[in-house]
């Protein structure tokens, strides 16, 4: 019984569950309980430790590749950063995980940003972070394009028109998340997803704080029926399946990647 309270120690199971399952659990495996609930022990921890050692390698690797020096990190970031990093099993998300604390380790101090990253990425699944990298590749394009539209103004501007001096275009990261949007329709034909597949992993995203639905106002006036000198106004508020970047997904997608 021993090793199992470890196996459910590193996992963060209630020891109260332990206490009630434990005759059920006796039950199932009979007198070989005690030897199964060792090895399986055993087991957890090394492929914890093994999570563990490939994205702290990986980490301390992009680290000595960009000369940064490990700065000291908050103890409410550290413990779940380090517990939650070694979960994971999924090649591509311990990439993810090693980009977060390579970031994270060389000297941005937002704990809060850093805590909600840490709960996303433990949230989310392999197949999800791979839609999430699909959506971030396209509003880099989206931002790309504009950029590349209002630079060819501001240079046919400079060349008809020297005395006007135009403004530069803003570097592509400085446009609002706002002025570009997503349509489900539209990326289920692009990505080859069902709408409805799309519309539900769109969902998770946003309850994430990632995305974020764009909302229309309808706004109506009309004369009142009971009350000819009374106007009745209508607000309503909607979306029609479009959504957008968050400042922190946008965020997020940049601080795990490499």
């Amino acid at each position: 019984m021993e090793n199992l309270v470890k196996i459910f120690d590193s996992l963060n199971i209630p020891k109260q569950l332990l206490d009630k399952s434990e005759s059920l659990l006796k039950a199932l495996f009979g007198p070989s309980f005690e030897e199964f609930s060792g090895l399986l022990a055993d087991q957890v921890k090394l492929k914890r430790f093994n999570n563990q050692v490939k994205i702290l390698t990986k980490a301390q690797e992009r680290l000595r590749k960009n000369n940064i020096n490990p700065q000291k990190v908050s103890l409410k970031v550290l413990a779940p950063l380090i517990e939650y990093s070694s979960l994971e099993e999924e090649e591509n998300l311990q990439v993810k995980w090693s980009n977060l604390i390579s970031n994270i380790l060389g000297g941005d101090k937002d704990i809060v940003f850093h805590q909600n990253c840490i709960t996303i990425l433990s949230r989310i699944s392999s197949e999800t972070a791979k839609l999430l990298d699909q959506l971030h590749e396209l509003l880099e394009k989206k931002r790309n394009d504009q950029y590349q539209r209002h630079l060819q103004y501001y240079n046919q501007t400079k060349e008809k028109q020297p005395n006007l001096n135009p403004s530069p275009p803003l570097n592509p990261n400085k446009y609002s998340l706002d002025s570009f949007t997503f349509s489900i329709s539209l990326l289920s034909e692009e990505l080859n997803i069902p709408i409805s597949e799309l519309e539900f992993s769109i969902s998770n995203l946003i309850s994430f704080g990632l995305l974020k639905w764009e909302t229309d106002v309808d706004v109506s006036a009309t004369k009142s029926y009971y009350d000819s000198d009374r106007i009745d106004v209508d607000v309503n508020v909607y979306n029609n399946i479009n959504f957008i970047f968050t400042i922190i997904g946008d965020k997020f997608i940049k601080i795990c990647k490499d």
